[in-house]
């Protein structure tokens, strides 16, 4: 007898017919438990927003001689509620997917319900992982690079929202590519494809990262281009990965 003869006799935790309105009333519930908080740490992180964002831009990624500018009266406002909303996400965010995962929990059989679990988990830590390595590696290699070459010919001015807009992309975008390897487990996991399958399209699949970086995000900043080198290296880190589950098949 196999995992799925299993599900199939213990089925989901609670099999039967509820009325739309009752799954609509507990939807609304789980919104409400989640968004109290959020809101709450908003409130609370707003007033101490200019002590973060100032060690947050200036003493990791800029030296104390460099200034922040705005160039309109609500833009520095805006960078704190934006800081402030991410700050109150990143926090709630856990409870955020246990409600979820209540909801959805009494109509999975036990086997997905322990397949939601083993993917959430690595997922939110390999983009923190991503977020973490483009904070502190690939933001610094950038700024301190355009800034050292456009000071031979201007004197730079940092604009506080495009910065923080620069920073949001970056650790967002490298967070999502730190995603590769653990998506092409999966993948392999549930027989979407093989090991031999992924080898093979290699060219194809550089091509797309390729074409990605350059033609639909590509930014003058170069932050792209080092996302498509660490997708590809990603990339064969998941082949190493799926190889070896291969093996253990076998």
């Amino acid at each position: 007898m196999n995992e799925n003869d299993n599900d199939i006799r213990s089925g989901p935790v609670r099999d039967e017919e509820i009325p739309l309105m009752e799954h609509l009333i507990e939807l609304r519930r789980r919104l409400v438990v989640v968004l109290i908080p959020f809101g709450i740490v908003t409130l609370v992180i707003f007033p101490f927003s200019n002590i973060f964002l100032q060690h947050f831009l200036f003493t990791n990624l800029f030296s104390e001689d460099m200034h922040i500018y705005v160039y309109s009266p609500m833009e520095w406002m805006s960078v704190r509620l934006l800081f402030s909303f991410l700050f109150a996400l990143s926090v709630t965010i856990p409870l955020l997917l246990y409600e979820i995962f209540a909801f959805i929990r009494p109509g999975l059989y036990p086997s997905e319900r322990k397949f939601f679990m083993m993917v959430v988990i690595p997922s939110l830590c390999l983009y923190g992982v991503g977020a973490l390595f483009a904070y502190l590696f690939v933001l610094p290699l950038v700024f301190g690079y355009l800034i050292a070459y456009s000071g031979e010919i201007a004197k730079v001015a940092l604009s506080a929202k495009r910065i923080f807009s620069i920073i949001l992309y970056t650790t967002v975008g490298f967070g999502l590519s730190f995603q590769i390897p653990l998506i092409m487990t999966l993948a392999v996991k549930m027989k979407l494809v093989t090991y031999s399958w992924l080898k093979d399209k290699r060219l194809i699949i550089y091509g797309l990262i390729i074409g990605i970086a350059f033609f639909v995000i590509a930014d003058p900043t170069g932050i792209s281009m080092l996302m498509a080198v660490v997708s590809i290296a990603l990339f064969e880190l998941g082949l190493l990965i799926t190889k070896y589950i291969g093996r253990r098949r076998g």
